[in-house]
């Protein structure tokens, strides 16, 4: 692969896990539909048997996928049902478990990136600053875990929420900051952006120096993932602000069927903007 930003999709957007297992749907993405990466989503029913002894099986399955294809590989740690900032020590184990696990089948895939969500105050009776201060321990300790695989830890900001964490920029800046670690960046979710009150191109150039991987996905300022042009997002005005950046450019938006023609038109776009941007 060149240097250039890679055009990729989420393999989440292939629901209907019944109709299309995980490695047809990697297959299908790259040769099908013509994306230059796939992230791969760490947690069932999208992953079989995942971080169980079933989930051997589907590794194997993706790996002889992987080899047959010239393709960029990120992963998505698992956040259904799990929580980085949890209070509750059973859960803090279990979270760091599977984080681990995804953080080894990064390394077994021969991927860099592993996106992490960075969680939520799971009760308004919670003080914020502890919970924030949890989640910092455990993202310093999935860092050390990344360190020993050669793996980046990347934030992902996420929808405003009030419960959630790592959603403003300042807080995003004060996770990096605070954990201090070079292996742990951002993952700039776009969409995730849209919905506060600073535009997604704000967030790209405050947050410049740290973003390594991206989710693009289009809204009108709800916690929606639609295709690109559904929404009021400017991607070339974002990705513009990034420049030199020559990560994943991953596209998230959610198409409950016939997800094909979005796809293209969506790598299509995208192939556009980085076309205009590459001109001198």
């Amino acid at each position: 692969m060149d240097e250039r930003m890679q055009i990729g999709v989420s393999t989440a957007i292939f629901w209907d896990y019944k109709k299309l297992d995980l490695p047809s749907a990697i297959f299908h993405s790259v040769e099908g539909l013509g994306f230059e990466a796939v992230e791969i989503h760490c947690e069932d029913p999208l992953f079989e048997g995942w971080s169980t002894e079933k989930a051997e099986a589907t590794k194997k399955e993706i790996k002889d996928t992987l080899s047959t294809l010239d393709v960029g590989v990120s992963l998505h740690a698992p956040y259904h049902d799990l929580n980085i900032a949890t209070l509750n020590a059973r859960v803090e184990e279990e979270v760091i478990r599977q984080h681990k696990d995804c953080i080894e089948t990064a390394r077994f895939f021969g991927s860099e990136i592993v996106n992490v969500h960075p969680g939520f105050r799971s009760s308004r009776k919670f003080k914020r600053e502890v919970v924030f201060q949890k989640m910092l321990q455990n993202f310093a300790e999935i860092c050390e875990i990344a360190e020993d695989y050669g793996i980046i830890i990347c934030v992902e900001n996420l929808a405003s929420k009030r419960k959630a964490m790592g959603v403003k920029i300042s807080e995003l800046k004060s996770i990096i900051k605070r954990v201090n670690d070079e292996n742990l960046k951002l993952t700039l979710d776009v969409a995730h952006a849209n919905t506060t009150d600073e535009e997604p191109r704000v967030y790209a150039r405050e947050l410049k120096d740290y973003i390594q991987h991206m989710h693009l996905s289009d809204n009108t300022g709800n916690d929606d993932h639609l295709s690109l042009g559904q929404g009021n997002i400017d991607f070339k005005e974002v990705l513009k602000k990034l420049q030199p950046y020559d990560g994943f450019l991953i596209v998230e938006g959610w198409i409950p069927e016939d997800e094909d023609p979005f796809l293209e038109l969506d790598r299509t776009k995208l192939e556009e903007i980085r076309e205009e941007l590459a001109k001198p």
